[in-house]
């Protein structure tokens, strides 16, 4: 399978900016755009809402949804209406959440049922299944279905960080999206996970997807896209465990650097975000620089590599690069 490229954006953005950006992101070419359904920010369906009436071949989704803020069967609504909207052009990712703490969930009772019953509810209901669904965390009744059609299966990837999430989804999914991260090793640990779960459920392994979906900041110039990168991540290191253990990163620097960001002492939060976090968790440096770490990550078992915020120092002139001298590289060696 010919490697799959992406971009992600969050809701952080004024609403009047992603049909461009969408309608961008089309032009050159990208498989799919996927939008960030984070607490913090303006929420994905308004926007995907948007970018489904204004493209015609972007295949676009919400990546992720989670069940700790909305009930399955509200994000299947709305991923079976989008569909509709779109001419079948969905795609959705679920999984935990990253700013649950945020809501005051610490530590989630039994995650890894929590979200497989919420996947197969969704299924349940975008398949116009009416048995009654009778799980420790979700029910429905016979009488709970959609008044209107569902045109076709719409995949459902799980989002995850962790090895059982990840055997998990191998049970029932087509594959998993792993955001933030561009370490070949996490990747493939992961990957070996998804596939023993589908072996052990009996499931073919020939076509499954694994998405990684790393933070991203390129420019031609290095330092800037690394001074980029570092004030995000002193942000979003503490909302990144487990990756950030397996990284090697220790709690002390991760809450050196938060708390320096929090306090307002941006320059010093920066300069101790770790060279080992920006490998880990980005595509970051010049075009020249970002292909090699993208090979790396494709050789580690990444199907599918989904850009993800901020891009760049410059935003535009990041997605730029990318669609005009990252994607043509990759597209050249795949012949297409």
């Amino acid at each position: 399978m010919s490697t799959r490229f992406s971009i992600m954006v969050t809701g952080a953005l004024p609403m009047k900016d992603y049909v461009p950006l969408a309608q961008q992101v089309e032009a050159y070419g990208f498989d799919q755009m996927h939008i960030a359904d984070d607490l913090v920010f303006r929420p994905a369906w308004p926007i995907l809402t948007m970018i489904a009436m204004n493209t015609g071949r972007l295949q676009l989704g919400p990546f992720i949804v989670t069940p700790q803020v909305a009930n399955p069967v509200y994000h299947a609504a709305n991923l079976a209406a989008l569909d509709e909207l779109s001419g079948g052009r969905m795609v959705c990712g679920v999984g935990r959440g990253g700013f649950n703490p945020l809501l005051g969930i610490t530590n989630p009772v039994k995650p890894v049922k929590m979200l497989k019953e919420a996947w197969l509810l969704m299924t349940r209901m975008l398949q116009g299944d009416r048995e009654p669904f009778d799980g420790e965390f979700f029910k429905a009744t016979a009488d709970l279905y959609f008044q209107f059609d569902v045109a076709r299966p719409i995949p459902l990837f799980i989002g995850t960080w962790g090895p059982q999430m990840a055997k998990m989804a191998g049970s029932i999914a087509p594959g998993i999206k792993i955001d933030c991260t561009a370490s070949p090793d996490h990747i493939a640990e992961l990957r070996r996970q998804f596939i023993a779960g589908a072996e052990a459920a009996g499931r073919d392994t020939g076509n499954i997807e694994i998405i990684a979906g790393p933070l991203a900041s390129i420019d031609e110039d290095r330092a800037a896209a690394e001074d980029n990168i570092r004030g995000m991540l002193a942000l979003l290191q503490p909302f990144l465990a487990p990756m950030t253990f397996a990284a090697g990163i220790s709690q002390e620097e991760i809450d050196a650097s938060y708390n320096a960001f929090t306090a307002g002492e941006v320059e010093k939060a920066k300069a101790l975000v770790t060279d080992k976090a920006v490998k880990a968790f980005s595509l970051t440096g010049t075009p020249g620089d970002v292909i090699g770490q993208i090979e790396a990550m494709i050789a580690g078992g990444a199907d599918h590599i989904a850009f993800g915020p901020p891009l760049g120092p410059d935003p535009a002139a990041s997605l730029r690069l990318i669609g005009e001298k990252i994607l043509p590289h990759f597209r050249k060696r795949q012949g297409r």
